[in-house]
């Protein structure tokens, strides 16, 4: 089930390079990526700066387009990869990466799913998602 989500929730709303942000008043941060909504992806600079709350949503005047509020912390349909860094914003792909010795970009695209990994390259993934299990376990 969806929690509902209402401008009387809201504490700021900004726009990002890539995003349109909300910060809720318990403080929680949610994200809607232009490059999912094909009239943002396509939209000037101008256009996404113009938006503005209204009931239960962020409304982009020039675009005739809304995103539902509560949209922005619903579960994504993602690749398990991608899942486990939207699940834990506090991990750091950049470094993840690091520790798997393969190139940040490659690992984002694994991230974001634009590349899928072959099978021995997920399983070594998995393998390091459980190894850091183990080592906070550990603490």
């Amino acid at each position: 089930m969806t929690e509902t989500i209402t401008e009387k929730d809201v504490k700021r709303l900004w726009i990002e390079k890539d995003a349109v942000c909300i910060e809720l008043n318990d403080g929680r941060i949610g994200r809607e990526f232009f490059r999912d909504y094909e009239p943002l992806r396509k939209a000037t600079k101008n256009q996404l700066k113009k938006c503005r709350l209204d009931l239960d949503g962020v409304w982009f005047d020039d675009l005739d387009e809304g995103l539902e509020l509560s949209g922005f912390f619903a579960p994504k349909k993602m690749n398990p990869i991608g899942h486990v860094f939207w699940k834990f914003p506090e991990l750091n792909a950049a470094a993840f990466a690091r520790r798997l010795g393969i190139p940040q970009p490659l690992f984002a695209a694994y991230v974001n799913g634009s590349k899928k990994p072959s099978a021995a390259r997920s399983k070594k993934i998995d393998e390091e998602f459980h190894r850091i299990g183990r080592e906070l376990l550990e603490i």
